[in-house]
């Protein structure tokens, strides 16, 4: 579930050389948005058609001789697992029940190193992962090194630390004059905008984050409620642009170009905060 490549970036910026990269990914726009950025990635198909035995990497798209995987990471979807679900939230049972994919491939390659990463989920389900793993996920909340308000839970079996809080400012990244997403005054939109005192609830309106430090946590889609934010514009207001989207996950400023908003929201959100995942990764290279 290797999305844009996140993984890649993080690697990258965390200073870890890569030998070979193997990403297993279904969805095409995100599979172009790596390929587009990368031209190591190594691209092996749907995770249930992958497995490991005898130093060999079974894939949809080739077998790999390998003969040691150092670093196995992954995140899997979480919309059966979170909190905000509140119609569909089956755990295991539901969309989310691709982890356990994941978990099998963790248990055939077993890896010198993992790092997993899902939404913030109810206790049992948590507990359920923890057991799984054989570690207790940590929350990290993505605003300690980004804009974002982003609270996620990542299980490792190295030692890692929370970050620091860098006190990064959405005031210090917000497009100004801008009236790029402006939304017209629909009825829908209306409900959205909540004169400007949404509370980010589906009944209540989004957040009005024009005087912000922090937006709401990404989603796959701006243009409903609860969605990151929205930015007063002109004598209305706008969604975030594809840009402070793209600086909110910490990602390359123009990573997702080539691609239409709509295309772009859906592979931002379902990212990771890059650089959550470079601070994790840092403490490889002390070990």
């Amino acid at each position: 579930c290797d999305g844009i490549g996140g993984g890649r970036i993080a690697l990258d910026k965390a200073g870890i050389k890569v030998d070979k990269y193997f990403a297993s990914e279904i969805d095409k726009n995100a599979i172009k948005c790596s390929t587009n950025n990368w031209n190591d990635i190594i691209h092996i198909g749907d995770i249930r058609n992958v497995s490991y035995q005898d130093g060999v990497l079974r894939t949809e798209n080739g077998n790999y001789e390998i003969p040691h995987i150092d670093l196995l990471m992954s995140g899997t979807p979480c919309q059966s697992f979170s909190l905000a679900n509140v119609y569909n939230r089956n755990g295991l049972d539901g969309k989310s029940g691709i982890f356990l994919e994941a978990l099998r491939i963790l248990r055939e390659v077993n890896p010198t190193y993992f790092l997993f990463e899902n939404v913030r989920m109810g206790k049992e389900s948590k507990s359920q992962l923890d057991e799984f793993l054989g570690v207790n996920g940590v929350e990290i909340n993505s605003k300690l090194v980004s804009y974002q308000n982003r609270p996620r839970i990542y299980w490792t079996n190295f030692p890692i630390t929370i970050p620091e809080d860098m006190n990064i400012s959405f005031q210090d990244y917000i497009e100004r004059n801008t009236n790029v997403g402006k939304l017209n005054k629909s009825k829908y939109y209306l409900k959205m905008w909540a004169d400007g005192k949404g509370n980010n609830s589906i009944k209540g309106g989004c957040l009005n984050v024009t005087h912000a430090d922090k937006i709401m946590c990404i989603t796959t889609e701006q243009r409903r409620c609860p969605n990151a934010g929205l930015v007063e514009c002109e004598d209305f207001c706008r969604i975030l642009t594809q840009r402070e989207l793209e600086l909110a996950q910490t990602l390359p400023v123009g990573y997702t170009s080539g691609f239409s908003y709509n295309q772009a929201q859906k592979l931002i959100g379902n990212g990771w905060t890059i650089n959550v995942i470079v601070h994790l990764l840092k403490h490889l290279t002390n070990i």
